[in-house]
């Protein structure tokens, strides 16, 4: 295993903050101006560095448009207590197979808001998750409305029968849900504490859905954002203020109507709010256009950095690893 370590030609704010790691097989690319790369061998982990450690993986970082390449929207955080999951859309179950995650061990699904791409794989996942020995219900943290109704009910359609005989005993006749639905709001507001982790919710742009958020979720020393589909508004910016890393959607903005960018983010927007939150590394996600090839991610990264971040700058690709800080603190 390789990992490339790349922080921009104007990275001067911001030391280069987050490690892009490669796997067999599956081709890596991060994007920013310089696109060079120097690639240099894994460092073996001691036992307090996985402590310190929060890793991050794309496990789907596409639009509801098919793409074979892209699965519906997910993001796992890795960190001591587990993993977390921010959204379920078509695929992300596979994909986290892929990663070689285990479904057991998610403290908890974390649902933005109730478009089909970033909830469609929910009950597969929960499924999955009781065949694989996951005992007790999987815990779905979503907004209180359509996005919460759908998590408590998706898996109701199922007959008992449908379930007879495919995971052990321990698990218990079939796979549930415990839902902890809460009220929206420009927060940032705790909405899930537990197993080393504290997860926060901010309502943000994305009308007329309703509603939708973007999560904060800290565990150690590290803070992730996880933006969810939003306008670049100020309820992000002020949940991502010096966030070690910012996940965000980008859409270019010359290349979509211009009304989707009424309740979506244009990538200079996001570059835009990077800087203003001074988030030490960003990430671009669910983007429309999808980029198939290094000169159309190049074309996201210009348009971030012409909105004013510096910083350490990524495009996302299904099944791509970030990890934050190698050493634990001194």
């Amino acid at each position: 295993e390789q990992s490339n370590e790349r922080g921009g030609a104007q990275a001067t704010q911001h030391p280069p903050a987050i490690r892009v790691l490669g796997k067999s097989g599956v081709r890596r690319h991060f994007a920013s101006d310089d696109r060079a790369s120097r690639p240099a061998p894994a460092r073996p982990l001691s036992p307090a560095r996985l402590r310190s450690m929060t890793e991050v993986i794309f496990l789907g970082t596409g639009t509801p448009s098919p793409d074979a390449d892209r699965a519906g929207s997910g993001v796992a955080v890795i960190g001591a207590g587990g993993w977390i999951l921010v959204d379920c859309g078509r695929g992300v179950t596979q994909r986290a197979l892929q990663a070689s995650l285990d479904l057991t061990t998610v403290s908890a699904v974390c649902l933005t808001h109730h478009h089909s791409d970033h909830i469609s794989d929910l009950a597969t996942f929960a499924t999955t998750r009781w065949t694989a020995g996951g005992v007790g219900p999987l815990i779905v943290v979503a907004p209180d409305g359509p996005c919460a109704r759908f998590a408590e009910l998706c898996l109701d359609a199922f007959e008992d029968q449908a379930f007879h005989s495919q995971a052990a005993p321990s698990s218990g006749p079939r796979p549930t849900i415990g839902l902890l639905a809460f009220e929206a709001d420009t927060g940032p507001a705790a909405v899930f504490e537990e197993d080393g982790w504290k997860v926060s919710s901010a309502l943000v742009e994305h009308q007329p859905i309703e509603a939708a958020v973007a999560y904060s979720i800290v565990t150690g020393d590290h803070t992730v954002v996880v933006s969810g589909d939003t306008a670049a508004c100020s309820a992000v910016r002020r949940l991502a203020q010096d966030a070690d890393l910012l996940i965000h959607e980008a859409l270019l903005s010359d290349q979509v109507p211009p009304e989707l960018l009424e309740w979506n983010a244009g990538a200079a927007t996001v570059g835009a709010l990077a800087a203003a939150s001074r988030v030490k590394s960003l990430v671009l996600t669910h983007l429309l256009p999808a980029p198939t090839a290094p000169a159309e991610e190049q074309a996201f990264v210009d348009e971030a950095r012409g909105g004013g971040y510096n910083g350490p700058l990524a495009v996302a690709r299904d099944l791509m690893r970030i990890r934050l800080s190698l050493d634990p603190p001194t």
